[in-house]
């Protein structure tokens, strides 16, 4: 029986162990969903844009849904230009979201914006607290617009005694974050960050 050639025997070795020790270190996520692997829309894309707080949780909010293409974060909502992380003005962190509308509708993403946040805290969500997280659907025309009020209306109803914070208003710009806030680079953050943002890679890893 022939052994093994030594330097394979010892990369398997360093491999194995390597998982035991820390099995999320060791995936390595494609850099983008292969062509091959997309579904094709059926009609042009549309593109909604909304504010919940973190934009990693945003992003992992919507990036999984069917009918979702390709999600991306940035910087909106406010005057300032430019705005880069962390110096962000009056911006907030937002995510945009590329959607076939055969697939899925602007009000079903409407739901998921308002199931994924406390649109009642004030100027923040959960331990992140500033401008920058608060909660905003930006519209892209009056129709948008109109669905967006009725969903908050809706949103207000259950329940009286608190105030839902969230503001409506027409998309301006939107200035794309950082290369390193981007889903495509995630491979190369530490494994503790990853652990945290895994749902973000749901559709590219299949769980």
């Amino acid at each position: 029986m022939e052994l093994p050639n030594r330097g394979f025997f010892l990369l398997g070795l360093l491999l194995f162990f390597g998982v035991l020790v820390d099995p999320v270190a060791a995936i390595r996520f494609p850099e983008r969903i292969p062509e091959s692997g997309r579904q094709q829309p059926t009609q042009p894309l549309r593109v909604a844009f909304f504010a919940l707080g973190s934009f990693w949780r945003s992003e992992a909010a919507f990036g999984c849904l069917p009918g979702v293409v390709q999600t991306s974060v940035g910087y909106a909502g406010g005057t300032k230009t430019n705005p880069k992380y962390p110096n962000l003005g009056d911006h907030a962190e937002c995510v945009k979201v590329e959607y076939d509308p055969k697939v899925i509708q602007f009000k079903q993403l409407l739901d998921v914006f308002w199931a994924n946040h406390d649109p009642r805290q004030v100027f923040g969500q959960g331990p992140d607290v500033g401008n920058q997280y608060r909660s905003i659907i930006f519209t892209n025309g009056t129709l948008e617009a109109r669905l967006a009020a009725a969903s908050k209306e809706r949103e207000q109803t259950k329940s009286r005694s608190s105030i839902v914070t969230t503001q409506i208003q027409q998309i301006g710009t939107f200035y794309p974050a950082e290369f390193e806030h981007q889903i495509q680079v995630l491979p190369y953050f530490a494994p503790a960050n990853l652990r945290a943002r895994r749902k973000v890679h749901c559709c590219v890893i299949g769980i």
